[in-house]
């Protein structure tokens, strides 16, 4: 690995203090994590959680305002356990096309696909649980693939002139499209092609042929 690689990990549950707390909570973030592998999201209740980790329920509301809060915790724990970290280094488009690899294969994953699509439903109903969802995996997650691309501007691989955020709703959104709303799941080959055509209108080489 080279000695100036950046390596970007994806985010956590919160800390909450303590080493013992710690481990409380590792226990409770398990717990609801194989619950919500296991369970439809309304079938899992903070007392059933509370009793699978060996704690009260009220040491979980110490914690968590709502079984919504609680649950989206598990998830990123149990998410940033399989998700490779990305790196910031070398070619920057190589590394988004493998990110993006691993993304379409950890989406529908055991592990993630029904917390997903449960947390995602949830969003829709509870608006300050969507604006931390949408701050915690939705935003960094952009930030992430925005990252890759202002570094690919950098290298003179993309014209200067592109919005960074326009191209990553460009590749983002077919994919978890895709993901949330259809029966096709979207695997390497898919990812392939959207990114392919939104970099194939970005492309420095194409401003150069223009231009020439």
């Amino acid at each position: 690995m080279a000695g100036n690689a950046l390596i970007i990990k994806e985010p956590g549950a919160r800390p909450v203090g303590r080493p013992r707390c710690m481990e409380t909570q590792a226990s409770i973030l398990a717990a609801a994590a194989d619950l919500l592998e296991s369970q439809p999201y309304r079938d899992i209740s903070v007392e059933r959680i509370a009793a699978q980790a060996g704690v009260g329920k009220q040491t979980i509301y110490r914690w968590y305002d709502s079984k919504a809060d609680l649950m989206l915790d598990a998830f990123l724990a149990r998410y940033s356990e399989i998700m490779p970290p990305a790196m910031l280094s070398g070619d920057p488009l190589a590394n988004l096309r493998d990110y993006l690899h691993h993304l379409v294969e950890v989406l529908p994953s055991h592990s993630i696909e029904g917390g997903y699509r449960a947390l995602f439903a949830e969003a829709q109903f509870d608006r300050n649980f969507r604006e931390r969802f949408a701050e915690i995996v939705l935003k960094r997650r952009r930030d992430l693939v925005r990252a890759f691309i202002l570094s690919a501007v950098h290298k003179k691989q993309l014209r200067g002139d592109v919005d960074p955020d326009i191209l990553v709703s460009s590749i983002l959104s077919p994919l978890l499209m895709k993901f949330l709303a259809t029966a096709e799941l979207p695997d390497r080959a898919y990812a392939d092609k959207v990114l392919d055509l939104v970099l194939r209108g970005a492309s420095a080489k194409v401003s150069e042929t223009a231009s020439s």
